[in-house]
């Protein structure tokens, strides 16, 4: 007993450690990238969609060889009705059952079944391209939440100097008041801004808990209240990419995107379609083949034989004269029904043909089918057009929002480096009475605000940049 409740103990704290141990879990970059990439319900649905064209694939190449059928049917008629197995007419109720086994072996179809393996492989391969473009996309969306993030802490953080500040600026100035010094007035305003800037920091703590929030459902986590992320060391990157010019760019990412290459993919497999409907109207040669057998209720058999009475039967001698010699026969009786497992040997039949299919009208059907193929193949041309332009004009978007932001965190660092200035000389001159307590507050705020908005700038180049490269590697680098 006492084993048992040792063992209890030691198992409870092995999962209250274990349950610990995952909520204090801290996820780098890679760790979020990964775990997104195998649980995110959009990329789940894309390997679906690979699996149905990878079946797809499967069941064309299996379409070589010929098809195995097992037929069998079981009924009981009444009335006048021919009996498929004695062909007798007969009125009376009877059962009949049949059971057989046949196959068709296309040998010629107009080349539509290896056109059709060429088809469903390129269908495959864009499948899989599209797989590709998901995962892009996810891991996208996780390095913006997970910059937005880091944006937002380091935003809590200048949020929590602010109120530091205050609280020093609220001791002294308590300091001075009680020495009559300085009028009330003064305190109560610090006191204030004290207060907004604490809501200032409240607000900044919802925002980091929101961005984590998102970035938590977007890895599909059960618990995201216990979600946290790692710090890594960010560096600015440098400008390259912003003074390579956006064609350059342009011309070295296309190469490497899934969603061009799956649209190109789709182009071959319509190109591939128009070949398979055109083949529609070539004959089809076919190799056909079957054994069957059958059952009736109707066919008996005899359990014994009997004996008949002699009856003379006329004959001649060696004279020619006519003699009469006594004859008798065995003739079947105790008629029952004959077994299944006989009826099924006695019934036995096989067959084996071949059959050509040519066609001459079909409604125009074929006819209409081939052009309704070069239609969707002049549209997936245009969709892939669509694909490159769409793609060109997120490079170039990409490029300018780079460069913007590359400039505006210059211009950024500048106004941080610019209100540190003022703000020391403002809290100098506030100090020993020649500020007054708005024109402090203004100054204070600047700095503030100019600190938010370096930060902002900072992870938005950041961003930027990444993204970037990321159309160039399909990586993801922080």
């Amino acid at each position: 007993m006492k084993l048992s409740v040792s063992f209890f103990l030691v198992f409870i704290s092995f999962g209250f450690l274990n349950a610990q141990d995952l909520s204090q879990k801290v996820w780098t970059i890679n760790e979020c990238l990964a775990y997104a990439l195998e649980n995110n319900l959009r990329v789940q649905q894309a390997k679906l969609e690979v699996d149905i064209n990878k079946n797809n694939l499967q069941t064309a190449n299996w379409d070589y060889a010929p098809n195995l059928n097992l037929s069998t049917s079981y009924g009981v008629n009444f009335g006048l009705s021919i009996d498929p197995v004695t062909n007798f007419v007969s009125r009376n109720q009877r059962q009949t059952a049949n059971i057989g086994l046949s196959s068709n072996w296309v040998l010629y179809n107009g080349g539509r079944k290896y056109k059709t393996i060429a088809q469903r492989n390129l269908q495959y391969m864009a499948a899989m391209f599209d797989l590709d473009a998901v995962k892009n996309d996810i891991s996208l969306n996780v390095t913006a939440f997970f910059l937005q993030i880091l944006l937002n802490q380091e935003i809590y953080q200048v949020a929590q100097e602010q109120v530091r500040v205050t609280e020093l600026q609220v001791k002294r100035m308590t300091k001075l008041v009680d020495a009559g010094s300085r009028p009330k007035g003064d305190l109560l305003q610090l006191e204030a801004q004290l207060a907004r800037d604490k809501q200032n920091l409240i607000s900044s703590e919802n925002s980091i808990i929101i961005s984590k929030l998102q970035l938590a459902n977007l890895l599909q986590l059960e618990d995201p209240s216990a979600f946290n992320i790692s710090e890594p060391e960010l560096s600015i990157p440098d400008a390259t990419l912003v003074i390579r010019p956006a064609q350059s760019i342009y011309v070295s990412a296309i190469e490497e995107q899934p969603a061009i290459k799956s649209a190109e993919k789709r182009v071959e497999s319509s190109e591939k379609a128009v070949e398979i409907s055109k083949g529609a109207a070539l004959p089809t040669l076919s190799l056909n083949g079957q054994i069957a057998t059958n059952y009736s209720d109707q066919i008996l058999e005899a359990t014994g034989t009997t004996l008949t009475e002699p009856r003379p039967i006329p004959t001649y001698d060696q004279n020619g004269n006519v003699i009469f010699f006594p004859f008798s026969e065995e003739v079947p009786s105790g008629f029952q029904n004959k077994d299944f497992g006989d009826q099924v040997n006695d019934n036995l039949n096989e067959y084996i043909g071949i059959s050509l299919t040519v066609p001459l009208f079909n409604r125009l059907a074929v006819r209409n089918n081939y052009q309704n193929s070069q239609i969707n193949y002049a549209i997936s041309e245009l969709q892939l057009e669509q694909e490159k332009t769409n793609f060109k004009q997120t490079v170039y978007q990409a490029h300018a929002d780079g460069k913007a932001s590359y400039n505006s965190y210059l211009a950024a660092e500048a106004a941080v480096a610019s209100n540190e200035e003022s703000f020391k000389y403002s809290s100098q001159r506030f100090e020993v009475g020649a500020l007054n307590q708005f024109d402090y507050e203004n100054a204070k705020n600047n700095l503030a605000i100019a600190k938010s908005e370096m930060i902002r700038a900072k992870y938005d180049y950041i961003f930027k940049i990444k993204v970037l490269e990321f159309y160039l590697t399909n990586q993801v680098n922080l």
